[in-house]
This record gives structure tokens, C-alpha cells and sequence, in this order.
């Protein structure tokens, strides 16, 4: 009898003790027992979102489509076209003479030449020079686009060397260098010396002439922008003749 008022008494003080921690929790909040939720339960608080490129393309586009960006203007821009600067007039060409024939042609004086066209290009060269090979890519690219326009070229070949006043050679030396436009044999260069001022002469040098007999172009060497000037000037003076 005694043990059953004893587990009597026992199970009166936990039943007073859980009431005790009921009525503690509810009247005082702050006193109650904490409990951690997992990371992934309901009441669980997100974490704060970090920002993507995506989200900074899609914010922008957001913030554009609410408040339109005001429209810009650009500035005018002013051009000017600049005439080119007149192709000089350098005073009358020679003619060629004393000469020991021509080559890859029926003719048989540059005046003859020039009457047939509008314009002559006049190259002094040399087989055996290696500046004037230099240059016979651009001649040749020359007298193919502007052959048919009534431009000659005319190659006045004036040799450094013994051998390259053999004509035979100089026969040669032309077909392997596609040379195809008429050349002029000035074999003891009077003409090399004639039309170029002074004790010096230069290969190579290159004039054009126009149907007046005027030389419009003058250059010496052989470098690309010479005969890139030549190409052009050429062109400019066919539109002159033909305005």
C-alpha cells in the first residue's frame, strides 16, 4: 500500500513540474527553451540573394523600360573635300635622238609614238640595273591597265655595262623580264645625259608626256610610292583629257 502511494506521489510532482514549465513558457516567453530549425525547414529565413550578370542585364533592362533614358544627339560632322593639287606643267620634252633603233615596235621616233596616244610614260633603265627591274612590275601593271586608253610606255635603254649594250642581250634580258613595250637603244646615252640636268644621270628616272609635249612627271628611283604617284597621275590626266 505504501508503494502505490509512493508511485502516487511521484507521478503528482512531475505532472506539478510539467505544469510549472508550461505556465513558466506561456507567462514569460523570453524564459523559454530555444530550439534550432534545420537550414531547410518552413520557418527557416532565406538568405540574402547575390547577384548575377543575369540579374544585372535584367535590372537594367527593367530599370530602362520604367524611366526611358533621355535621347542623345550626335554632334554634325563637317567634311571637306579637298581638291588635289594641280599636276605642274615642267616645261617641253626632248625628242630622242641619235639612236641605235627601237625594239618591240614599228616606230621609229617618240614623236611618233606620242601622236598615236595621249600621253607617253618615258622611263630611262637598264637591263642590268637592279633598281630598274625594281620597278618593271608597276610599268607593266601600267601599260596593261592603260594601254588601250592611249598610253604608251616607252623604256629608253641606256646601258651602264659593255655587255648591256649588246643588243642581242638586251633581246634577251627583255623577253625574261616581260618587257613588252617599245624600247629606244640609246646605246652611247645621249639621251640619258640630254634629258637629265647636270653630270649626273639616274636609273632609273621616268617622265610622262603629255600630247603637248609637256612633261607632267618627273621621278627618279625606285620606290613603290614613285611609281604609285606615276599610276595615279596618269589617271588624272586621261580624266583631264577626256573632260
Amino acid at each position: 500500500m505504501k508503494s502505490s502511494y509512493a508511485r502516487y506521489g511521484a507521478l503528482v510532482l512531475v505532472l506539478a513540474g510539467i505544469a510549472v514549465i508550461v505556465w513558466t513558457a506561456v507567462a514569460d516567453p523570453d524564459t523559454a527553451p530555444t530550439f534550432v530549425e534545420a537550414a531547410d525547414s518552413p520557418g527557416t529565413q532565406p538568405a540574402p540573394a547575390v547577384a548575377s550578370d543575369t540579374d544585372d542585364v535584367t535590372q537594367a533592362s527593367s530599370d530602362s523600360a520604367a524611366t526611358p533614358a533621355p535621347p542623345t544627339t550626335s554632334p554634325a560632322v563637317t567634311t571637306t573635300t579637298e581638291s588635289p593639287e594641280p599636276i605642274p606643267v615642267l616645261g617641253a620634252a626632248f625628242t630622242l635622238s641619235r639612236l641605235d633603233g627601237w625594239l618591240n615596235t614599228d616606230a621609229t621616233s617618240l614623236e611618233e609614238i606620242r601622236e598615236r596616244n595621249t600621253l607617253t610614260v618615258v622611263q630611262f633603265w637598264t637591263f642590268g640595273c637592279r633598281n630598274c627591274k625594281k620597278t618593271l612590275d608597276a610599268l607593266g601593271q601600267l601599260h596593261a591597265d592603260f594601254r588601250d586608253r592611249g598610253v604608251e610606255v616607252v623604256g629608253v635603254h641606256s646601258p651602264e655595262f659593255a655587255y648591256e649594250a649588246d643588243v642581242d642581250n638586251i633581246v634577251e634580258a627583255a623577253a625574261e623580264l616581260g618587257v613588252v613595250w617599245p624600247i629606244a637603244l640609246d646605246t652611247t646615252k645621249h639621251n640619258f645625259h640630254l634629258w637629265q640636268e647636270g653630270p649626273t644621270g639616274y636609273w632609273p628616272r621616268v617622265y610622262i608626256i603629255d600630247s603637248e609635249n609637256q612633261i607632267r612627271f618627273d621621278r627618279r628611283g625606285d620606290g613603290a610610292h614613285t611609281y604609285r604617284e606615276l599610276h595615279a597621275t596618269v589617271e588624272r590626266l586621261l580624266a583631264q583629257a577626256s573632260a
